[in-house]
């Protein structure tokens, strides 16, 4: 064999161990690939379905907010009622007693007192 032959199979050597190299990296890098496709869609599939749940649960407190803002109005409105009413039934009453105790007093036979004056403060000059 000549120098050219045994250069010629020693570069065949090479080259057949970095194409073996080179498809071991390439077999490798394909499984890593077809495990990141699958987990992609696994994470895909995942989130779709966590989506449509957050979907749902965002739809259901729209309708609690709602149905909460309602109440809310509704008892606005019955506060509003209230404080319309109570005022003058308040004053009613009152009158209603001081008429009340005024009768008592006249039946009684005691002295009606005179309504009690406001005195004014005089100012420290």
């Amino acid at each position: 064999m000549s120098t050219s032959d045994v250069v010629a199979v020693i570069a065949a050597t090479v080259v057949t161990i970095v194409v073996v190299a080179l498809a071991t990296v390439l077999a490798m890098y394909a499984r890593s690939l077809r495990d990141l496709r699958t987990t992609i869609d696994a994470l895909r599939t995942d989130a779709l379905e966590l989506l449509d749940e957050t979907s749902d649960a965002v739809r259901e407190a729209s309708i609690e907010i709602d149905r909460v803002e309602r109440l809310v109005s509704s008892a606005e409105r019955l506060d509003e009622a209230k404080r319309a009413i109570a005022t003058p039934v308040v004053k009613a009453m009152a009158f209603g007693t001081g008429v009340s105790r005024a009768a008592q007093r006249i039946r009684s036979g005691d002295p009606v007192p005179p309504p009690a004056r406001r005195r004014r403060k005089r100012r420290a000059s």
